[in-house]
């Protein structure tokens, strides 16, 4: 098993547990599950904004999906890699059937901060900002979270993980299965298509 993985322990810091969690060690899986809990939880929330509960449900299935297709997992990309494209299947399905049912309803969240987009966004001018500019920018924020929500999901992806989950573009590209070029391209107009959707509300 350890021949087929072509990543190195010294880039891929869960491939020992991961190997070990191939042989059927329990500790090892565990150790996995600890290891990468909190960041799939933060996938869920960044795609769906969803209750923690809600969260952990999701959670959960990603890594029982993760636990049978273990012993399939070859070690050619990183475990991490690996992992966010079962977190993001999950999420994505979880969006698409909530979608399907609220078609013609919308409810958008804004309890939750946006990370990773104040700096794509939001340029202060100083250290120091006053509560008004700042009530401004708590309030711009939850308007790009709401637009992000509405963003086409072949452009919606690519900008949360790239600008929420600070993937780089070769990661999205094997957490997606698309050339990198692609989604640079999606990426650049999911972007133009915010910022659309953004105009206006800057000034």
């Amino acid at each position: 098993m350890q021949e087929t993985a072509s990543v190195g322990a010294d880039t891929d810091p869960a491939r020992e547990a991961m190997l070990r969690a191939q042989q059927g060690d329990r500790d090892a899986f565990r150790m996995l599950v600890e290891m990468f809990q909190d960041r799939v939880m933060r996938v869920m929330n960044s795609v769906l904004h969803c209750d923690r509960a809600m969260a952990e449900d999701l959670s959960q299935e990603v890594f029982l999906r993760v636990h049978k297709g273990l012993p399939a997992f070859d070690g050619q990309v990183r475990f991490a890699t690996w992992l966010h494209t079962i977190s993001m299947n999950v999420a994505i399905s979880e969006y698409r059937r909530r979608r399907a049912q609220k078609r013609d309803r919308r409810t958008l969240s804004i309890d939750a901060p946006l990370a990773g987009t104040d700096d794509l966004f939001l340029q202060p001018a100083g250290r120091e900002v006053d509560p008004g500019e700042l009530a401004h920018q708590h309030e711009f924020l939850a308007k790009v979270r709401a637009c992000v929500r509405d963003l086409p999901d072949e452009f919606r992806a690519p900008v949360v993980l790239r600008d929420m989950e600070q993937l780089s573009y070769e990661e999205i590209a094997e957490v997606l299965e698309l050339p990198p070029g692609t989604v640079r391209s999606r990426i650049h107009r999911g972007r133009l298509l915010l910022q659309e959707m953004l105009r206006g509300f800057q000034s």
